[in-house]
């Protein structure tokens, strides 16, 4: 072999090595960022009140302090709307049509201690949030002034396949009746853990949807509040 085919086929093996490592960063850099998940503590269930003071002393209130509330007391309030109860069976706090569970529910926090403003989808199996966006998201949540104030929201989506072998209509009506169920805990939770909070119907369905980045199944259901009393 003489001399000048060896250079040609030096050169030949180093050009395949430099397009395969550039191929290979190029792959690193296009492959999706891994989700942050954040694990919440477990749900305290230690609180004193009983069912019936929650009953009497729930209202809808809306204005609140201009404190955070805890990381600890989010956990509770996604729990009571969420929360696994019956791990073998994946039984959840609220009720449930045919226990197919439709409700896809957000954390908007504002001023949550020890939790970086932004939006997370909570994951009821480990009891966790998973980032969606960073920041402060509330304006573009609803324009009622509590929505932008409280220092917390809790948004309810519904996942229109979850009952897509039902008619639409009846498949909304059980989400609906669903996010009732689990409002009411949310409500009443608030009274055990000494917050307040106000249900919400009126938002911007398109402008929820974008800011939490909900996918094209999602249908923008009920949105809650939670802060300290002020």
């Amino acid at each position: 072999m003489n001399q000048r085919l060896v250079i040609v086929l030096v050169l030949a093996l180093f050009t395949v090595g430099v397009c395969c490592a550039l191929r290979g960063h190029a792959q690193e850099a296009a492959a999706p960022a891994e989700p942050t998940v954040l694990s919440l503590p477990a749900p305290d269930l230690s609180h004193p009140t009983t069912l019936e003071q929650a009953l009497q002393e729930r209202r809808s209130v809306r204005q609140y302090a201009a404190a955070p509330i805890t990381l600890q007391q989010a956990s509770n309030l996604l729990w009571a709307a969420q929360g696994i109860t019956e791990p073998t069976k994946g039984f959840r706090t609220a009720p449930s049509a045919i226990a197919r569970y439709p409700l896809r529910l957000y954390l908007v926090a504002a001023q949550v201690s020890n939790l970086p403003a932004g939006a997370y989808r909570y994951l009821p199996q480990g009891h966790q949030l998973e980032l969606v966006t960073e920041g402060d998201p509330r304006a573009s949540i609803g324009s009622q002034p509590q929505m932008t104030t409280a220092p917390a929201l809790l948004v309810y989506a519904y996942d229109t396949t979850v009952f897509a072998r039902f008619p639409a209509d009846r498949g909304l009506q059980w989400a609906c009746l669903e996010a009732g169920h689990s409002a009411q805990n949310v409500l009443l939770e608030e009274v055990a853990l000494g917050l307040v909070g106000v249900p919400m119907g009126a938002f911007d369905p398109v402008q929820v949807k974008t800011t939490l980045k909900l996918t094209e199944v999602e249908m923008p259901l009920y949105v809650l509040s939670a802060g300290q009393r002020g």
